[in-house]
């Protein structure tokens, strides 16, 4: 019997959620659940396609009758792997092959990839891969063309699907890859905004704060760091060793912070400015979490790197507390969201001191009140460095971070 009724049902309501602006991870698993609902036989589907992303090349929802739906990303490494490399849609992308079908039980079986193999073993009986090709952001095979979507269908039906059922999964996927084309730039965007503004700036300038000035007054903890003998590193070096080093000082210093909720706003040639906002928060939970990153990046940097290209280094760290202005600065043509303000201005000049006082991290008083017991007095700020007084906190001796020394980096 002919599913053109299904077909149409489903074309309709795909194309009504493409204008809602759709979770792709909901779309995917309520078409899929729809389409088992509307009698064809379907028991496993995956949907992947290619995203523009720092840390991922690529993206898939897998979605089984018994899991429901679940998302995996696949590093940029993945890329060359024997696993990515024996697979039906790696096959399909070099090929050009927009719907490839293998019957994985009976007399026509085919399972000549092993992921088929697998499927028959698990029960399956029919396989069915379909391919729209299309550019997402610029993410293209540059040797195959743009890479588009891809999806594929399986069914433990005894009798495998029909030729009405292929047919319907040909349909629909095209009205499917309208439909999460935009969900997938929308994600794109997301991602590229975070990765490169930070979460909470990303969102804001994706929600339309976009002109100069637009921003808003915030209260957060404040982070500084800042690489030392930075211009005789880059002079000693060649650039690809400068910039290994660069790289993991970042480690060391960004990784911690964004791993304990902060947002890194900026990287000042080699200095770190980032926020741990408090607006909504407990004050102290955001106090320990920057506590707790200043730490581990000053252990991370006195442990000794496996990378010869990178020498020994040293950096210092300062913490403050307050309001900041956190929005839109530049020309109308050239934007850059940062934050600026007094405590800004504050904290820059409490890292410096790390020098001076042979302390690696300090704090305000402000800051230092958020969490007591692991700060003692270090002096205060010379008033040729910072011509508001300013009392200095360092950790305690009993909780001071391990030192870095030129020997271990």
């Amino acid at each position: 019997m002919s599913h053109e009724p299904l077909i149409r049902r489903v074309e309709d309501w795909l194309i009504a959620e493409a204008l809602r602006d759709p979770d792709i991870l909901e779309l995917f698993e309520q078409l899929c659940e729809r389409l088992r609902g509307l009698g064809l036989p379907l028991d496993r589907a995956v949907l992947s396609w290619p995203t523009l992303h720092p840390l991922f090349r690529a993206e898939q929802i897998f979605w089984r009758t018994d899991e429901g739906a679940k998302l995996e990303q696949y590093y940029h490494s993945s890329a060359g792997s024997a696993q990515y490399l024996a697979s039906p849609f790696h096959h399909a992308q070099t090929t050009g092959q927009p719907v490839m079908r293998r019957r994985l039980s009976g007399d026509g079986a085919l399972v000549d990839f092993d992921v088929l193999r697998e499927l028959s073993d698990k029960g399956y009986s029919d396989y069915l891969l379909t391919a729209t090709r299309f550019r997402i952001a610029d993410v293209a095979n540059y040797s195959h063309g743009p890479t588009g979507m891809m999806a594929s269908w399986a069914t433990r039906s005894t009798s495998g699907f029909n030729d009405d059922d292929l047919e319907a999964l040909q349909r629909i996927q095209r009205v499917l890859a309208v439909a999460c084309r935009s969900a997938i730039q929308k994600r794109v965007m997301s991602n590229l905004a975070a990765a490169y503004l930070g979460p909470t700036a990303g969102s804001r300038v994706l929600a339309g704060n976009i002109r100069r000035g637009d921003g808003a007054v915030i209260r957060a903890i404040v982070w500084f760091s800042d690489l030392r003998g930075s211009t005789r590193h880059s002079e000693a070096m060649d650039a690809d060793s400068y910039l290994a080093l660069l790289n993991r000082y970042f480690e060391c210093t960004a990784q911690p912070v964004i791993d304990r909720g902060g947002e890194v706003l900026n990287f000042i040639g080699d200095g770190v400015l980032a926020i741990f906002p408090i607006d909504g928060q407990c004050p102290r939970d955001a106090a320990a979490r920057a506590e707790e990153a200043a730490r581990e990046a000053m252990r991370l940097g006195a442990e000794a790197t496996p990378d010869p290209r990178v020498p020994p280094f040293r950096f210092g760290v300062g913490l403050s507390v307050g309001e900041i202005k956190f929005g839109n600065i530049g020309v109308p043509g050239r934007l850059a969201f940062s934050a600026i303000g007094h405590v800004v201005n504050e904290v820059h000049r409490v890292e410096k001191a790390t020098a001076r006082t042979g302390q690696p991290v300090l704090a305000t008083a402000a800051f230092a009140e958020l969490a007591p017991g692991s700060w003692t007095p270090a002096g205060r700020l010379d008033p040729d460095e910072f011509p508001v007084p300013t009392e200095l906190f360092g950790f305690r001796a009993s909780a001071q971070p391990a030192e870095m020394d030129e020997a271990t980096g």
